[in-house]
């Protein structure tokens, strides 16, 4: 009986140094120095959380440049870990998804592409950030409050398919067709789309009214801003 009562204790303290978790996997690695200079896997678990340098291997995970994952890994606590070292080992449980990233053509810096969209006026404000992950709006001034939703895959395909029809770099040239912003007739707006260090800054357009060459893309920005009001 005291053997059994032994195996089931030592059963359960093992199992209590494991455990499984879910990471997302950005679609690049990034220079890091740990040790020494290496390149870094980026992670986090929670589609709203920022991006974290991962020093650690994954032990039977293959990582693929412009892809990013989703995968649960089984980590473990390692006895004794080496003073230079890790004291968690990293196991791969399963791939739950895998998807190729679409880069703009037009974007020569090879980093997560960020959309964002402001409209204000007087008594009128609003805030769109889209990326990869989630779309999050306010209607905050100090963007305090904030509303967010995660940005589907098909959604984020069209964010990218429209950039590659506009000349990014030379946004800051194009015309507003309309001139209401002037005389308080309509909200003061503007699109920013940023790439690493680099950030493409449009002139001001009427909200509701963008210079041509970007109406798709304001068009599909703000029905995922109406997407996510609704929520």
């Amino acid at each position: 009986m005291k053997k059994l009562i032994s195996v089931v204790l030592l059963t359960l303290f093992f199992a209590s140094c494991k455990e499984t978790k879910r990471l997302l996997v950005a679609d690049h690695l990034v220079d890091c120095t740990g040790v020494g200079s290496q390149q870094c896997m980026l992670i986090k678990e929670n589609p709203d959380d920022d991006w974290t340098l991962f020093y650690d291997k994954i032990e039977g995970f293959e990582f693929e440049e412009g892809f990013s994952y989703e995968i649960e890994v089984e980590v473990t606590a390692i006895d004794n870990p080496p003073a230079d070292g890790s004291s968690l080992r990293y196991r791969l449980s399963k791939v739950l998804s895998k998807t190729k990233t679409i880069k703009p053509k037009n974007l020569s810096v090879q980093q997560p592409v960020t959309i964002e969209y402001e409209a204000t006026s007087r008594g009128f404000y609003l805030a769109a950030i889209i990326t990869q992950e989630t779309v999050t709006i306010s209607h905050d001034r100090n963007r305090k409050e904030t509303n967010s939703k995660p940005c589907s895959k098909q959604a984020w395909e069209k964010v990218q398919s429209l950039l590659n029809t506009i000349k990014i770099k030379e946004i800051h040239t194009l015309e507003a067709p309309t001139g209401k912003r002037l005389f308080d007739g309509a909200a003061h707006a503007q699109l920013k789309i940023s790439s690493g260090d680099s950030v493409y800054t449009s002139t001001s357009f009427d909200h509701g009214a963008p210079p041509k060459q970007i109406e798709p893309l304001i068009k599909h920005i703000l029905s995922l801003v109406e997407s996510v009001e609704k929520e």
